[in-house]
């Protein structure tokens, strides 16, 4: 009996901490292929000389996969991805679905070059 409560308390001790190891994992996942996604945004502008105008925003992962055919997202079964484009930026989103639906990652990058990055805390991590 002894033995059967230390591994019952063991696996409640760790059962969490692979929980939010798996989670923090795709959400890095998420946000490389965000950044991924923006060297094929930012490709596509050096071989247009211009940036995408807001009625070629996309807001599934399908949509942006047929418009950026090089970029393929490695976690679309946990994250939507979506991007929007405006006059002086473009805003690219991840939104967790199924057990991620508290993990949004948003990275905006400035026609200027700067780059901004945010995470909702459930992510694990608020910036990379």
């Amino acid at each position: 009996m002894v033995v059967v409560a230390v591994i019952a308390i063991l696996a409640a001790i760790a059962l969490p901490s692979y929980e939010s190891y798996i989670r923090k994992s795709r959400a890095r996942t998420a946000a490389a292929d965000l950044a991924a996604l923006s060297l094929n945004v930012e490709n596509d502008f050096r071989r247009k000389l211009v940036y995408p105008q807001s009625s070629e925003d996309k807001s599934n992962t399908a949509d942006i996969h047929a418009r950026f055919p090089g970029w393929n997202a490695a976690t679309a079964q946990y994250f939507n991805f979506s991007i929007k484009f405006n006059a002086d930026d473009y805003v690219l989103t991840a939104q967790g679905i199924k057990t991620l639906t508290s993990c949004d990652l948003t990275m905006t990058v400035e026609h200027s070059g700067s780059t901004a990055t945010q995470a909702t805390t459930f992510c694990g991590f608020s910036t990379w």
